[in-house]
Parts: structure tokens; sequence; C-alpha cells
């Protein structure tokens, strides 16, 4: 009955013409509706409803209707056409309400995967008031919970990734040209006199560049590049009993890399403009109030220490005069990677930054968090407490620490800056138990200390939906020892910590298709589990 209540506004023509506030607030219910349905049986069948209203089938004619025509070329985002369509009202409504129904839904997968996936593509590269660019990734995303479309985004995705090659590598040709140089058969280039020594300055990024200038480490490797990310204050432990809660805070990002000066640069044109409103023009339209550094290779010390410096004013700032310091930048990586097990949203803070930039940005902060470890030098007891708490607490205090603030998922997330792949392998199960047992305990009493089980039925195994979310936090973190860290080496165990602050920084390519393949396996394998057994399964692998 609600969503004939609804009919009236799903006539996407009209509303773009003569919509009223009354209209928008109801499309905006519907976006909300399709996006609070749960993943299960019931939730399905009222997705299979609303499919056959002919709602999904009405949206992806107007989408088609509307978009400009797609060609197997490489279109340019800034088109008056591409404009004009980002801007219709009802656009945002749509992408919003399909990432609903799509969400582990095949008919509205299959849907959806005939026509209009090279469209979203091509939505997803653009930047607009109404952030079209951040809801189209996120409906991509939602089709990838399905193996034969997520092989469909996969494929326009890397056709357009080709074209930009092809693009690139045209552009470089007419560059040697004008030099009066050129490529031969076997992709060497030949050339004359003093024009050779130029030829360094043509060399291909396959690394972070700058979105500025275009540059990064191979043209220009002594420049510092920085993150554009978005920091707010909250709460570390929305668990902890204390009435007075500990305050930290929590970043998101939408993977925006620019070298330092170029930011600096930009700003100073920015005459009569706030810093950050500048930046955020240059970020997508995604809020931003830091600028992370990253430690390249040929980076000097004094050039990165003075931009971290300026960071942690940034983040003073932005969090009220929060302490920045090692153990709160663990919770701030904690509660990034607990967004991608409650599978929360990224782009509600910022508006704007998806899974894939986020996760993209995971091994730059924990590089910051080691970097702030090593700055303390407290590895040495932080390695001894992590231990303790592993080997040394009885299973009888497992409950209470469930409900402290550097409790499980606290030490699940800092031992990836103290423990090696070895040692994870060797206490990983210890970690799983105790999240398992802190799951139940928060379960039965989400606002009491739990310090023990009593009743019959509070022991007994709950549906499993109320151990997922600590699960896929466990998975995530195994996933990212056996992907993002494989190749690190170390002699001792106590050097982790430098051995993995140098993989970091030394290894941008590798970090970017890591973390792709850590969110396409997280998505993929570890989420859909609906079972105990079929997540052990997924995990054995």
């Amino acid at each position: 009955m609600y969503v004939f209540f609804l009919q009236e506004i799903l006539d996407f023509n009209h509303f773009d013409s003569e919509r009223t506030p009354e209209e928008e607030f109801k499309m905006e219910l519907f976006c909300v509706l399709t996006n609070q349905i749960e993943h299960n049986c019931i939730g399905g069948t009222l997705k299979d409803y609303i499919v056959g209203l002919g709602i999904v089938e009405r949206a992806i004619a107007y989408i088609t209707k509307h978009a400009p025509c797609v060609k197997p070329t490489l279109l340019r985002t800034d088109s008056d056409e591409l404009k004009e369509f980002i801007s219709r009202p009802s656009l945002k409504y749509i992408l919003r309400f399909l990432t609903g129904l799509a969400s582990k839904h095949e008919a509205t997968q299959l849907a959806i995967s005939k026509d209009i996936i090279p469209i979203i593509h091509r939505l997803e590269q653009v930047s607009s008031d109404e952030h079209v660019g951040s809801l189209a990734e996120n409906l991509l995303e939602a089709l990838c919970t399905d193996e034969a479309t997520a092989t469909r985004v996969q494929e326009v995705r890397d056709f357009t990734r080709a074209e930009k090659k092809r693009l690139a590598m045209a552009t470089r040709e007419k560059q040697l040209d004008a030099l009066g140089m050129r490529t031969n058969e076997k992709g060497q280039v030949t050339a004359k006199g003093s024009i050779l020594q130029k030829i360094e300055k043509l060399r291909d990024e396959t690394g972070l560049t700058c979105f500025i200038c275009r540059e990064g480490y191979a043209c220009q490797p002594a420049k510092v590049l920085g993150i554009y990310t978005f920091t707010k204050r909250c709460n570390v432990e929305e668990f902890e009993l204390k009435s007075r809660k500990t305050i930290g805070y929590t970043t998101v990002t939408h993977f925006n890399v620019v070298h330092v000066d170029c930011h600096t640069s930009a700003i100073r044109l920015a005459r009569g403009r706030d810093e950050w409103e500048r930046a955020s023009l240059q970020n997508a339209n995604t809020r931003c109030n830091g600028l992370l550094p990253l430690w390249g290779p040929d980076v000097s010390e004094a050039a990165f220490s003075a931009c971290m410096t300026r960071h942690s004013s940034y983040m003073q700032e932005s969090t009220q005069r929060c302490d920045i310091s090692f153990p709160s930048s663990i919770h701030d990586l904690k509660m990034i990677l607990m967004r991608f097990a409650w599978e929360r949203s990224f782009h509600d803070d910022a508006g704007g930054g998806g899974p894939q930039s986020n996760m993209h940005f995971v091994p730059y902060l924990l590089f910051y968090a080691v970097y702030l470890l090593l700055s303390s030098r407290s590895t040495a007891r932080d390695c001894k407490t992590l231990i303790a708490y592993l080997t040394a607490a009885p299973s009888d205090k497992w409950l209470e620490c469930g409900y402290e603030v550097e409790g499980p998922l606290y030490m699940l997330s800092i031992s990836l800056a103290l423990h090696s792949h070895e040692t994870w392998n060797k206490h990983k199960l210890a970690h799983l138990k105790r999240l398992i047992a802190v799951a139940q305990a928060r379960h039965i009493s989400p606002s009491v200390l739990c310090k023990a089980l009593l009743s019959q039925s509070d022991r007994q195994t709950k549906d499993y939906i109320v151990y997922h979310p600590f699960l896929m936090m466990w998975a995530l973190i195994d996933l990212i020892y056996s992907v993002l860290f494989k190749s690190v080496s170390t002699p001792k165990e106590e050097d982790w910590s430098i051995s993995l602050f140098d993989y970091i920084r030394k290894n941008d390519e590798a970090m970017l298709k890591s973390t792709d393949t850590i969110l396409q396996t997280f998505t993929e394998e570890f989420l859909p589990c609906t079972r105990f057994g079929e997540f052990c399964d997924v995990a054995g692998k």
C-alpha cells in the first residue's frame, strides 16, 4: 500500500518539471525505504513486489531516454549534454533507490545490467553538487554482489582504463614527435643529440598521481603527495559503559591525491574562499578538512615531517583538540574497517567517497598509525599488552573486555601494526574466539556489563546475523594480511612495524591493486555468507 501511495511521484518526467516539496519528501522516503530493506527472504519478496510494479523498468527507461549516447570510446565527462542529464532532479533519487533494490537482489541486478551499466559507469566519473558520481559508484558496488553482473561492471571499467591508456600513449607520441623523436617497433624511443636527455620527463606514471598536475613520483620524485581526508570527532566505542565516553575521531576519503605544493598554489589563487571550501571543489565536491601526506621513496624526511606537522594541526582543528596519538589512530583505523564489516555508509559524512575509495585509503591510514607508533617508541610496550590480551586473560574475562575502549575490536586492529603475518596466523583463532564471545555478550546485554551468561537461553548459540559483523571484521583483517602484506618480510618479529612502514612507503602501485582484490574478495565471498559453516568454508580457502 505504501508503494501505491508513492506511485504518483514515480512519474519521473513529471517530477522533473512540476515537483512540489511534498513530492520531494515522498521521493526521499522511498529512497530510505529501499535502502533499509533487509537482505533476507522477506526483504527479497518485497523487492520482487516492487520490481513487479514496473518501478525499476520505469527508472531504467528514464535513464536510457535522457542519458547522452554512450559510444565505445572514452567520452568527456564535462560535455553539455551530460551536464544537462546529471542536473535532472529525478536522477539522484533513481540512483539511490536502485542501489537499495539492487543490493543482493538478482532480479534488479539483471534488469540493470542489460542496458545501463555503461551509463552508470560514465556517471561514476563525474562530479556535481548532487554527488551523482558517488551515488553511481555505490550503485555499481551494489551490482557487484552478483558474480555475472560484477564481471560486466569490471569489463566496462577495464575498457575505460584501457582507453585512457590508449589516449595517454597517443598524447605521448605527439609530444615525442614535437621533440623530434619517435617510438620504434620494439617500443624503444629513438632521438638525436641532446633531446635524449628530455626522455626522462616522459616516463609513464603507474602509481599515485596528483589530480592537478597529473604527475607522480616518476616525474616529481621529491614532491610530497597527500590524500584529501575528512575527519570528525566521535566516540571511539559505542558500547563503553562510562557515562562520559572516550572521545576520538573517524576519517573517510574520496581518495583524491594531490601534491601538497599544488594544493597550496590552488588555495592561494582562490581569493576570498576558505581553504577547505576551495579544496572541496577539486575533491569531486566532497568535503575535506585534512591532507594526509605520503612519504614517497625519494621524498626527504624534512619535507615529509613538515607536511605531517601541518596535517596534525588540521586534525587538531577538525576534532576540536582531540589527542592525536597512536591509540587514537588505531581507533580511527578500527572504525573505517567497521564500516566495511557492518556495511555502513562511507559518504554520509563527507558527501562522497565509496567502499573502493576508502579501501584504497586503509594502508595509508595504517601507515600514519605506524608512523605515530615509531615516533612514540612504545612498540615493545604495546606488543607486550597485545600478547597478554591474547594469552594471559582467562576466558571468564572475555565478556568484560567486550565493553572496554581497548577491547577485542581495538586489539584486532592494533595487531596489523604490531604482529607479522606468521604471528597473526598463530593467534588469529584466539582473536576470533574473543570476537564471538563479545558478539554474544553485546547482543544479550548491550548496556550493562555482562560478567557471565547465567541463563540457559543466554548460553545458546544465536542466529548467525548476531555474529556476522564481528566475523566480517576478522575476515577483513585476515585478507589484509594474506593479500596486502603477503610480500612483507622481516628478520625479527620486533622489526615488523619498521618493515611494514617501508613496504607501504615504497609500493603505492601494489597497494592499489591489492586493496581492489581485498574489496572484491570480501564483497563477493565473505559478505554473502549466511551460516557459520559457510563462513568457515570461505575462510578455510
